[in-house]
C-alpha cells in the first residue's frame, strides 16, 4: 500500500474558509458545511472571530441571554458549544475552548474574510480591502453588535473605496478610478460625487458615450427610486458634456450627511409652498411633497408654513412617523385626529361618523361599550373608515393645513388614505404637507404609486431642498452667531468642513469653531459632531438620553420615571438640561429628540447588553403606562420586548399587533408582525403548546399575506404546508382555511386531482362548517372548469352562490381573503360564455364585478376584473376589453398577486397587437416566460393561446404554431383541456395559411369534436366556421347553420356575425 505524505502523521491538511460579507458560506477542504445555515451559528461564529481575543465563557453567556440567570445562560452557552462542535470538524484547529473562555484562532488553514478586510484597513491595504468586501456582514442577522458591525464594516468600505477612487483620479488611472467609482455607486447608488468621476474618466479616455451613459443611468435611478432630477452640479456638467465644452475639474470625494437647518436661503422653495397655499384654498385638496436627505430642513420649511397659515386663523394639524419601536398602524392619521385643530369638530360629527372613528380613537366609545375588530381586512368597512376620516378632516369650510413629517415611514395604509382624501375633496380647501426621505423609500413603496397616479391629475407639488451654497452657508452661520458677517476665513473652513450641510452648519458652530486650528469636534461626519455635543451632557442626562433614544419615539416623563425607575425630582433636572442644550424639545405633553440624528448617534452609545435590559424596562414602563388600553400599544411592546431577547412576551405582543393591524386594513403590518413572531418561534425549544400557538399565528397571517402575495406564491405556499403538518403533528383536523388554501396552491400548479381531494375533505364538513362548503365547491367548480368539463364546473359553481350568505361574508374576506359570490359568479360567466350564451356571460360576469367594487376588497376586485377582462377578449369585444384594463391598471399600484398579474400583461399585449402595434407581443412574450414559473402555471395555456394568435395576426405563421403546439403538450401533460378546442383551431388556421392544408384539416376536425364532447358551443362555432370556410362541404355549412339556431345570445359579436356572413355568402 503506497504511503500517504499529504501531511503530517498521515493527515491531510485542512483548510477552512470563512465567508460572513455577502453570502454567508463556512467551507472545509472545498466542501460547504451545511449546518451553518442555522442563523445561531452563523451568529456565535461571527462573534468570537470578530472579537479576536479569548471571550470568557460567563461573558458569552450574559450577551447571548441577558435575561437567563447564569445558571441556565452557562447551560444554554454548553448546548450551544455542544452544537458548534459537532457542525465543525477539526474544530481544535481553529478555536480554543476551555472551561473558562472560547477564542478563534487565525491559522495559515483557515481564512475569515471579515477579519482579512479589517487587517487590510489597518494595513493602509485598500485595494485588498476593497477586493474582500463583498457585501453587508451576515446579512440575515439582525442582532445589536451584528448591525453594529455592519455599519463600521460598510463605511469602512465605502471610505476605501472612494480613497481608491480619488488616487486613481490623481494619478489619471482612469480604467481604475471609473471602476472603483461603480463599487460606490453599487453601494450609494445616488452619490453624485461618484458618477461625476465616472463621467471625467469615461472624457478622458476619449469614451464621450460612456460618459453620458454614467450620466443617464444616475439620473434614471433618481427618476426612478426618488422621483427628483440630478443636482444643479451634475447638471451643468452633463450639459457641458454634451455641448464638447466640459473642463476636468477636480473630482471631490463623499458628500457629508446632512441634517436640519435653520429658515435662510430658501426664498425660491418658500415661494412654491406659498403657491401650492393658494392653489389648495382656491381648486381644491392637495398634496405638497418637501424633499430632500436627512436634516435638510423639511420641517423647518413645513413648520414656517404651518406659523403662516396659523396665523392667518386657519386650522393646522400635524403628526409624524416614526422608524422605530413598533410603527403603529394609521398612527399618523390617530395623531392628527386627536389634535386640538380637529378633536373639537369630531365631537360635532354624526354619531355614525364618530362610532366608525372609534375604531381608531377608542376613547370615542360610550363607556358601556367596547371596540369590536372586524375581521374583514378590505370589506366596504375599509371605506366606511376612509369616509369617516375624510369627514373629520375635510368637512367644513375653514381651510386647512395638514402636515406629516417623515412620510417615507409611513404604514401603507396612511399613505392610501392621503391620496382617498385628495381624490374625494375636489373642492375642499385642504392641503397637505409631507416630508419625504426619497433615498429610504423603495421602489415598490405605495408612496411612488401615489405620486405617479396624483401626478396625472396635477393634483400633487414636490419641492425638493438641494444643500446651501457657500455664500448662504457664511449667512447662516452669521445669523447663528447673532453677526452681520463672519470671518472668510471661519467660512471658507465651515464651507470646506460642512459643504453646505445646514445641520453640519448648526451642530459644528454650537460646539465649537474657529478659522484656526484643529478642533477634535470638527470631524468630517455628523457622527463625530453629535458625539460631542452628547459627550458634554452630565451622567445622569446621558443615562436619561440613552433611555430617550431605545424608546424610539416621544416620551412622557411619566413613562421615563417608570422606566428608569428615578427618583421624579432629579428626572425633571435631566430632562431640563438635555432641553436647554436642545438634545430634546417640548411636543405638548411630551419630549423628542430635536433630530433623528441626534437619536441614532445617542443609540449607537449605547452598549448591546445595556440596550437589552433598556428595551426590557421600557416594555414593562409601556405596559403600566398604557395598562388600559394594552392592546393598542403591542407593536410597541413587540418591538421592545423582542429587542430585550424576551421572545415569549414579544410572540405574545406580535400576534396581538398583527391582529389589530389587519382589522383595520393595515395589511403589510399584520404581515410584518405575524412573521417576525414566527421568527421568534423558531428559536423556543420544541413542545405541543409552542406548535399549537405557531398553527395559530399561520392561520391568522394567511389572509394578510395571501391579500399582498397571491395564493400562487412561495411564501403563501409554504404557510400553508407548514400548517398542515403542524396540525398532523398536533393530531388534530386540519383547518379549513389551510385545506382551501393548499388546494389554491395546487390548482395554481395544475395539479387538479390534489386540488379535488381536499376540496371533497371541505365539502364533507358542510353539514358543520357551510363557510367551509361553500368553498369546497368553488374549488370544485374551477378545477372541473380548467380541466374542460363544463357539466360538473356549471353545477358546484352554481351551489356555491346558492349556499352563500351575506352574514358569512367578513369569515370568508378574513380566512379564505375573497368573496366567494362574486368570485364564483365571474366563473360561472365563463362557463356561461364557453356554452355559448354569450348574452348571459356578460350579465354574470358585469353581476360579479358590480359585486366586488361595492365591496371594494382588493383581493377579490383584483380576480373579478382579471376573469372579466378575459371572458370580453375571448367575446372579441375589444372595448369591453380595454375598459376593463383600465380599471385593472388604476388597481395595479395596490394588487400584488402575480398570476393575475401575469395575465392581465399579456391581455395588454393582445389589445395593443388587435389595435395594430406589434410592440404588444414583447408582452405576451414575458407573460408566458412568467407563467412557466414552477407552482404558476395555471394560466401557461391560455398565455400560449394568445402569443399563437398574435404571431398569426403578425404573419409569423411559424412561430405561431410552435405556441399553439407547446399550449396542446402542456394541456395533455396535466390535463387542463379548457382551451384544447381553440388551441387546434388556431393551430389549424396558421397551418392552412402555411398551406399545409393536410395537417389544417386535421387539427379543426380535433377542434370541432373536442368542443362538440366539452359542450363548449361558442368553442364549436369558432372552430367549426373555420373548418367550413377552409374546406367547402355542405353538410358541414348545415351542421354549422344548425349550431347557429342553438347560439341562444351573442349575436352582435363578431364570431357569431362572421359565421352568418359565411353562410350568406356561399348560400
Amino acid at each position: 500500500m503506497p504511503s500517504d505524505t499529504s501531511g503530517v502523521g498521515g493527515k491531510r491538511p485542512t483548510r477552512l474558509q470563512v465567508r460572513l460579507l455577502g453570502a454567508v458560506e463556512i467551507i472545509l477542504d472545498g466542501r460547504r458545511l451545511r449546518a451553518f445555515n442555522s442563523l445561531r451559528l452563523q451568529r456565535f461564529l461571527g462573534l468570537i472571530a470578530l472579537r479576536r481575543d479569548p471571550q470568557h465563557r460567563s461573558r458569552l453567556a450574559f450577551e447571548l441571554w441577558p435575561d437567563s440567570d447564569e445558571h441556565q445562560a452557562r447551560t444554554n452557552l454548553r448546548k450551544l458549544l455542544h452544537d458548534f462542535r459537532h457542525s465543525l470538524p477539526d474544530i481544535g484547529e481553529f478555536v480554543e475552548i476551555d472551561n473558562e473562555t472560547v477564542q478563534w484562532m487565525p491559522s495559515g488553514s483557515s481564512e475569515v474574510d471579515v477579519l482579512k478586510f479589517q487587517d487590510a484597513m489597518a494595513a493602509g491595504d485598500f485595494e485588498l480591502a476593497a477586493r474582500l468586501y463583498s457585501g453587508d456582514l451576515l446579512p440575515a442577522c439582525y442582532d445589536d453588535w451584528v448591525l453594529n458591525e455592519r455599519a463600521k464594516l460598510r463605511a469602512d468600505a465605502y471610505g476605501a473605496l472612494v480613497r481608491l477612487t480619488g488616487e486613481a483620479a490623481r494619478r489619471d488611472d482612469h480604467k481604475a478610478a471609473i471602476r472603483h467609482a461603480q463599487r460606490i455607486v453599487d453601494l450609494e447608488p445616488t452619490d453624485e460625487a461618484a458618477v461625476r468621476i465616472q463621467m471625467q474618466a469615461h472624457l478622458a479616455l476619449g469614451d464621450r458615450a460612456a460618459a453620458l451613459r454614467s450620466y443617464h443611468r444616475y439620473a434614471e435611478v433618481l427618476e426612478r427610486d426618488l422621483a427628483v432630477a440630478p443636482g444643479e452640479a451634475i447638471r451643468a456638467m452633463y450639459q457641458q458634456l454634451r455641448a464638447g465644452t466640459l473642463n476636468r475639474d477636480e473630482v471631490q470625494g463623499k458628500d457629508l450627511p446632512v441634517a436640519e437647518s435653520p429658515f435662510v436661503g430658501r426664498d425660491r422653495e418658500w415661494n412654491q409652498l406659498i403657491e401650492a397655499w393658494n392653489t389648495a384654498r382656491e381648486t381644491g385638496a392637495h398634496l405638497l411633497l418637501v424633499t430632500g436627505e436627512p436634516g435638510i430642513g423639511k420641517s423647518r420649511l413645513a413648520l414656517e408654513l404651518g406659523r403662516r397659515v396659523r396665523s392667518e386663523g386657519h386650522v393646522v394639524a400635524s403628526a409624524r412617523a416614526y422608524e422605530a419601536a413598533g410603527r403603529l398602524p394609521w398612527g399618523p392619521v390617530v395623531d392628527l385626529l386627536r389634535s386640538d385643530a380637529l378633536r373639537n369638530h369630531i365631537d360635532t360629527l354624526d354619531t355614525v361618523w364618530r362610532a366608525e372613528l372609534a375604531r381608531l380613537l377608542p376613547e370615542l366609545l360610550d363607556a358601556s361599550r367596547s371596540s369590536e375588530w372586524s375581521q374583514a381586512g378590505d370589506s366596504a368597512q375599509r371605506h366606511r373608515l376612509f369616509d369617516a376620516v375624510n369627514r373629520a378632516i375635510v368637512v367644513g369650510d375653514r381651510p386647512r393645513l395638514l402636515i406629516i413629517d417623515d412620510l417615507q415611514w409611513c404604514d401603507a395604509e396612511t399613505i392610501e388614505l392621503i391620496g382617498f382624501v385628495v381624490r374625494s375633496g375636489k373642492t375642499a380647501p385642504v392641503l397637505i404637507v409631507g416630508t419625504v426621505r426619497w433615498e429610504e423609500i423603495p421602489q415598490h413603496h405605495p408612496l411612488v404609486g401615489l405620486v405617479d397616479a396624483l401626478g396625472h391629475d396635477q393634483a400633487v407639488t414636490i419641492v425638493p431642498l438641494d444643500r446651501l451654497d457657500e455664500a448662504t452657508t457664511a449667512t447662516l452661520a452669521a445669523r447663528l452667531r447673532d453677526e452681520d458677517t463672519i470671518d472668510p476665513e471661519l467660512a471658507a473652513r465651515l464651507w470646506r468642513e460642512t459643504e453646505g450641510n445646514p445641520l453640519f452648519v448648526i451642530e459644528t458652530l454650537r460646539a465649537g469653531i474657529s478659522s484656526g486650528g484643529s478642533q477634535a469636534v470638527l470631524t468630517p461626519t455628523m457622527r463625530a459632531v453629535l458625539r460631542a455635543r452628547l459627550g458634554q451632557l452630565t451622567d445622569g442626562a446621558r443615562r436619561l438620553a440613552e433611555v430617550a433614544a431605545v424608546i424610539g419615539r416621544p416620551f412622557s416623563i411619566g413613562l421615563m420615571v417608570s422606566a428608569t425607575k428615578a427618583d421624579e425630582r432629579e428626572l425633571v433636572e435631566h430632562v431640563d438640561e438635555l432641553w436647554r442644550r436642545r438634545i430634546i424639545r417640548e411636543q405638548g405633553l411630551t419630549y423628542d429628540f430635536s433630530h433623528d440624528k441626534l437619536r441614532a448617534v445617542a443609540l449607537e452609545m449605547v452598549s448591546p447588553a445595556r440596550r437589552r435590559q433598556l428595551h426590557r424596562a421600557v416594555a414593562e414602563a409601556i405596559a403600566v403606562e398604557l395598562h388600559s388600553d394594552i392592546d393598542a400599544a403591542s407593536p410597541q411592546l413587540a418591538a421592545h420586548y423582542d429587542q430585550a431577547g424576551m421572545a415569549e412576551p414579544a410572540i405574545d405582543a406580535y400576534r396581538v399587533a398583527g391582529a389589530r393591524a389587519a382589522a383595520v386594513s393595515a395589511l403589510e403590518e399584520a404581515v410584518t408582525m405575524f412573521q417576525r413572531a414566527l421568527a421568534l418561534l423558531a428559536d423556543l425549544p420544541p413542545s405541543p403548546d409552542r406548535d399549537a400557538l405557531e398553527l395559530y399565528i399561520r392561520i391568522a397571517l394567511g389572509s394578510p399575506l395571501v391579500a399582498l402575495d397571491g395564493y400562487g406564491s412561495k411564501g403563501a405556499h409554504q404557510l400553508y404546508e407548514r400548517a398542515l403538518s403542524l396540525c398532523r403533528k398536533l393530531h388534530r383536523p386540519v383547518d379549513p382555511p389551510i385545506l382551501r388554501g393548499l388546494g389554491l396552491a395546487r390548482l395554481q400548479g395544475c395539479r387538479f386531482d390534489d386540488c379535488d381531494e381536499l376540496a371533497h375533505v371541505l365539502l364533507d364538513d358542510d353539514s358543520h362548517d357551510p363557510i367551509a362548503g361553500t368553498e369546497g365547491r368553488y374549488l370544485l367548480g374551477v378545477s372541473a372548469f380548467w380541466r374542460g368539463d363544463l357539466a360538473r364546473a356549471r353545477p358546484y359553481l352554481d351551489g356555491a352562490i346558492e349556499a352563500y350568505r351575506v352574514s358569512h361574508r367578513d369569515e370568508h374576506l378574513s380566512l379564505y381573503a375573497q368573496d366567494p359570490k362574486a368570485v364564483c359568479l365571474v366563473r360561472l360567466a365563463w362557463v356561461e360564455l364557453w356554452a355559448g350564451d354569450a348574452g348571459r356571460a356578460d350579465e354574470t360576469a358585469r353581476s360579479a364585478l358590480e359585486i366586488a367594487v361595492d365591496l371594494d376588497h382588493l383581493m377579490t376586485l383584483g380576480y373579478v376584473i382579471t376573469y372579466a377582462a378575459i371572458i370580453a377578449a375571448e367575446s372579441e369585444d375589444l372595448a369591453r376589453l380595454a375598459e376593463l384594463l383600465g380599471d385593472a391598471d388604476r388597481l395595479w399600484k395596490r394588487f400584488s398577486d402575480r398570476y393575475l398579474m401575469v395575465v392581465l400583461q399579456a391581455l395588454r399585449g393582445w389589445l395593443d397587437v388587435c389595435g395594430g402595434s406589434a410592440d404588444g407581443i414583447e408582452k405576451i412574450v414575458r407573460s408566458v416566460a412568467r407563467s412557466r414559473t414552477e407552482g404558476e402555471t395555471l394560466h401557461l395555456t391560455y398565455t400560449l393561446l394568445l402569443l399563437a394568435r398574435a404571431r398569426g395576426m403578425l404573419g409569423e405563421l411559424r412561430q405561431g404554431r410552435a405556441a399553439a403546439c407547446e399550449g396542446l403538450s402542456w394541456s395533455h401533460r396535466c390535463n387542463q383541456r379548457y382551451l384544447e378546442a381553440e388551441l387546434w383551431r388556431v393551430d389549424g388556421e396558421l397551418a392552412y395559411r402555411s398551406g399545409e392544408t393536410e395537417a389544417a384539416a386535421a387539427s379543426l376536425r380535433s377542434a370541432v369534436e373536442i368542443a362538440g364532447a366539452q359542450g363548449a358551443g361558442w368553442l364549436e362555432l369558432r372552430a367549426l366556421h373555420s373548418l367550413a370556410s377552409r374546406f367547402p362541404d355542405e353538410a358541414l355549412r348545415e351542421q354549422l347553420g344548425e349550431l347557429l339556431e342553438t347560439i341562444p345570445s351573442g349575436h352582435d359579436l363578431p364570431a357569431f356575425r362572421a359565421a352568418i356572413g359565411f353562410l350568406s355568402d356561399s348560400g
